[in-house]
């Protein structure tokens, strides 16, 4: 219960802000219904493997990622962060509740992103199981990535640009998703890869999800070094 009436009130919080509520509501929409009118009617699984990825990686870059960080560093430097762990819930509670609204919405557009992507003719995938995987651990690197930017983010407005390097290489990944094993160094290369698999049916999933897992791992030792309760 405590869960829940932590996200209803980060709910509300995120909306008033709106910077914030601009790039995770409305930014995504907009900009996956763009890049899913590009392909041409003929155009192959391989094509839309590449638009399926941006239109993912871009959700997750801004619902998840920006908002994450930007909505963190805001309740810190208002202390609500300290005011809520002086009370009975956890500080694993705490996180929980706050990043609650952001995924679940992401994954909510993730859904219309691939209802768009199927309206505007792209094909059904050979096997849709590597994008759900793909989806649900790249959503967990974005939420360590944004708990560790948090830290080095002084206010929900300085997000938009301590943001910007990692938004731009997740981005950037979903051309990569068929390239080389060296391009699985880069953190979003592993979803694109998985909905490449995913619509393919062909290429392997473990380098991908070791991808995925690898970096996670890296991004949440990093959450636990930089992230912080109070402002300094």
């Amino acid at each position: 219960m405590m869960v829940l009436a932590l996200a209803r009130t980060e709910l509300k919080l995120l909306l008033r802000n709106k910077t914030v509520a601009t790039s995770a509501f409305l930014m995504p929409i907009m900009v996956g219904v763009f890049v899913s009118l590009n392909p041409s009617s003929d155009a192959g699984p391989g094509v839309w493997s590449v638009v399926i990825s941006a239109q993912l990686l871009m959700v997750l870059g801004l619902t998840v990622y920006f908002a994450v960080t930007a909505a963190l560093a805001a309740r810190r430097e208002d202390r609500y962060l300290k005011r809520l762990r002086s009370g009975e819930a956890s500080d694993a509670v705490i996180l929980v509740g706050l990043l609650t609204p952001g995924v679940v919405l992401a994954l909510l557009q993730s859904a219309l992103m691939l209802g768009i992507s199927a309206i505007m003719g792209a094909p059904m995938p050979v096997n849709p199981l590597p994008i759900v995987l793909g989806l649900v651990l790249c959503t967990a690197l974005c939420v360590a990535a944004g708990i560790a930017t948090s830290g080095r983010t002084s206010s929900s407005e300085q997000a938009q640009f301590t943001t910007l390097p990692l938004f731009l290489v997740l981005l950037g990944s979903s051309v990569l998703g068929a390239a080389s094993p060296l391009a699985l160094l880069l953190p979003g290369v592993g979803l694109a890869s998985l909905v490449h698999i995913a619509m393919t049916g062909s290429g392997p999933l473990l380098p991908a999800i070791g991808s995925l897992l690898a970096w996670t791992l890296l991004l949440v030792l990093l959450a636990k070094t930089w992230f912080r309760w109070e402002p300094r």
